[in-house]
């Protein structure tokens, strides 16, 4: 089986999308030589020939992507740079 990447998707989110469970990650990335983590391309086609969780892999088509990934911008939205999570001690949060 073979499918391309498209915009947004991580590498878990093709394993589940072409597999249907993430328990076939390394197996995936093996096949590939990709590492897990590795931020994928557009248009990057992967292949798997292991076996597939229909059920659940079906759920995805062209008009439903499983699509996760986060972008600087996106981050950035999501993690404000203010308060305690974002503050280092004697820097930006000063004791006494």
């Amino acid at each position: 089986m073979e499918s391309k990447v498209y915009q947004g998707q991580s590498f878990l989110d093709k394993v589940i999308e072409m597999t249907g469970s993430a328990d076939n990650a390394f197996a995936m990335a093996l096949e590939n030589n990709v590492s897990i983590t590795d931020s994928l391309a557009i248009g990057t086609l992967l292949t798997y020939s292991g076996t597939v969780i229909k059920s659940i892999s079906s759920l995805f088509n062209d008009n439903n992507r499983c699509a996760t990934a986060i972008t600087k911008q996106n981050h950035e939205l999501i993690v404000a740079d203010e308060g305690i999570g974002a503050m280092i001690i004697e820097n930006t949060f000063i004791i006494g």
